[in-house]
């Protein structure tokens, strides 16, 4: 969450301005959207199929942050306008996994509080998914390094931290190849140069759909396809434009389409209306999104401070607990935790409380970002001097109940990251931060339901823009080894505007938001993965949604490409270092604690 409240601003400026009180809400819906993953209609099955224009599905782990990021064929890309040059940033990518993070998470932070019970319409159902390896989990030893929930990547027996260290090394040397050294085919670049700039894609979506000098590949059903596949070669990962969609066959490759298709009968040759698809897959010998939930259960038996009195007594107050948190991040992950303190200014970390059932921790993560510290990155600099007093996004994960699992906050620099935690377990709170109730398991969750919402709002020339009220169901369904998280936007959001202003923005963006919202069942994602026969795991998911053509959003949205080819690729290419340069710092902590993470087999064959 740290490193998305540092990199989350640009999807959230518009570049100049003028563009800033429409297009900054769409995207704003986009970010939601891509929290909270879901599977819209004729989708694969939760067993999984290809990929194609025929379903909506994506990997938003490849797909999305690399054709949105790096410019290839996305409802969102860049071309080469937007990215002068061959250098492109690896903030959305990093969102964009921290969004599927996030969105697994968010799942699993549901209402599980009540009981487990068989119903198609229960909007909270616990049950377990598996024997946990800790029946009743309690925090985690202070001795044992932060890294031992790594293991989780890998199935329990002999030789377990050896095997997860030789899964781990081979996902970190992919991710950094597809992190920081992505590589285009002249074919590609070419198309680049063909798409309008990401900002103004969904708008133009529908006069995008007749362009003859798109390499549009005709499919049986209406749609326009263009098809992307990518492979590492060397140290780089090479992206190319395929003539038709085919599946991956090995590992690392990947396959995508982005396709556009009337969404209702062509009249007259006018088209009001398109559905956009973005899909595609990912192999991996490495481990799937189940690790990433397994990871996570174990990570939060080591959120806490000192677990000693005296108790806090009010959330925020920074005192022994938080020094204590600091001082085991620093003694495990030195390297990455001198970055973070050299680029942030951490307030809080943890509040521990007392109570009847034991104590309990509120993971209270809040600080601000240091704007000076960015200097030796001098357009990143100017951007965030420019942006963070502009922006402010709000969310929060709740249940049926309104009862709380997360909670975050953006605004002129300062971010706040909120979720409750007993004796290892996620527990729900209240709007006053306050335990809602009993714990939960995160590996243990098999199905679910949970409700996001957020608001994002802008001040721009002494006036206030955005969106409230952005609204998605999301649904969780986990079964051993495979898992699908399904999300839908579930209202039509607000606009935000002075009154003057507003009746103007609803007549020029309300039909487009509406569309977004309703059109085609709804804005809809999906993330899913499996485990394939042998050691292969297969990653999917997409993003669906039906865009609405407005001629005054597009002549906006020209006026804001003007401004962004002034500035934001140098903006991204200083992002992409400082975002390579937090990944390394955390590589140096991982390879320094390999001696320690062997060490964990040896206290478990003793233990035996």
């Amino acid at each position: 969450m740290l490193l998305y409240a540092v990199f989350a601003l640009e999807a959230l400026d518009t570049s100049g301005g003028i563009d800033q009180s429409l297009l900054a809400g769409v995207k704003g819906v986009t970010l939601c959207a891509n929290l909270d993953v879901h599977l819209a209609q004729r989708r694969a099955r939760f067993e999984g199929v290809s990929t194609r224009a025929g379903h909506y599905t994506a990997v938003i782990l490849r797909m999305y942050s690399q054709l949105h990021l790096d410019g290839t064929a996305s409802a969102n890309c860049s071309n080469r306008r937007y990215h002068r040059r061959t250098i492109h940033t690896i903030d959305l990518l990093t969102e964009a996994k921290l969004r599927i993070f996030a969105a697994v998470m968010a799942a699993l932070m549901m209402a599980v509080g009540a009981p487990a019970r068989a119903s198609a319409n229960a909007d909270a159902v616990a049950s377990p998914a598996r024997k946990s390896a800790v029946e009743a989990p309690g925090y985690a030893p202070e001795d044992q390094t932060l890294f031992a929930p790594w293991l989780e990547v890998v199935p329990p027996g002999p030789q377990r931290a050896r095997r997860a260290l030789a899964a781990l090394d081979r996902q970190f040397a992919f991710q950094q190849k597809i992190l920081f050294h992505p590589q285009y085919s002249p074919a590609l670049l070419a198309l680049l140069e063909e798409l309008p700039p990401r900002q103004a894609t969904l708008i133009r979506a529908p006069a995008l759909y007749s362009r003859d000098d798109i390499p549009w590949a005709a499919l049986p059903d209406g749609s326009h396809q263009v098809s992307v596949a990518g492979q590492p070669r060397e140290t780089d990962y090479y992206y190319t434009v395929t003539r038709g969609y085919r599946s991956p066959e090995s590992a690392e490759n990947f396959a995508g389409a982005f396709a556009l298709k009337p969404a209702k009968p062509v009249t007259n040759g006018a088209m009001s209306s398109v559905v956009g698809q973005l899909g595609g897959e990912v192999l991996l010998d490495t481990y799937g999104a189940t690790a990433w939930v397994d990871v996570s259960a174990q990570a939060l038996r080591r959120v806490y401070g000192d677990l000693k009195l005296p108790w806090d007594t009010v959330p925020g107050k920074f005192n022994h607990h938080d020094d204590a948190a600091l001082a085991r991040f620093k003694r495990d992950m030195p390297a990455l935790y001198e970055r973070i303190a050299h680029y942030v200014t951490l307030t809080n970390v943890v509040d521990e409380f007392g109570g009847p059932d034991g104590p309990y921790v509120l993971f209270n993560l809040a600080g601000e970002i240091k704007p000076e510290a960015l200097k030796p990155f001098a357009n990143l600099y100017r951007f965030y001097r420019r942006v963070i007093p502009t922006v402010r996004a709000d969310s929060a994960i709740t249940d049926k109940e309104g009862r709380y699992w997360l909670r975050t906050r953006f605004e002129g620099g300062r971010f706040q990251s909120t979720f409750m935690n007993r004796a290892g377990l996620l527990v729900p709170f209240d709007e006053k931060y306050r335990p809602a109730g009993d714990g939960v398991a995160l590996n243990r969750i098999t199905s679910g339901r949970h409700y996001t919402t957020a608001r994002v709002i802008t001040r721009r020339l002494g006036m206030t823009f955005g969106l409230d009220n952005l609204g998605f169901t999301a649904d969780y369904r986990r079964d051993g080894d495979t898992l699908a998280y399904q999300s839908r936007m579930n209202r039509v959001p607000d606009l935000i505007a002075p009154p003057v202003i507003l009746e103007m923005m609803n007549f020029v963006a309300g039909e487009f938001m509406r569309a977004l919202a309703e059109g085609n069942g709804g804005l809809a994602a999906t993330l899913s993965s499996r485990r394939l026969d042998g050691q292969l795991v297969h990653l999917q998911g997409g993003v669906a949604g039906e865009f609405s053509y407005s001629p005054t959003l597009e002549f906006l949205a020209r006026i804001g490409d003007a401004i962004a080819d002034e500035h934001d690729w140098k903006v991204r290419a200083d992002e992409r270092k400082l975002g390579e340069e937090l990944f390394k710092a955390f590589l140096k902590d991982f390879r320094a604690a390999r001696s320690r993470i062997i060490a964990l087999d040896d206290k478990h064959a003793i233990a035996k």
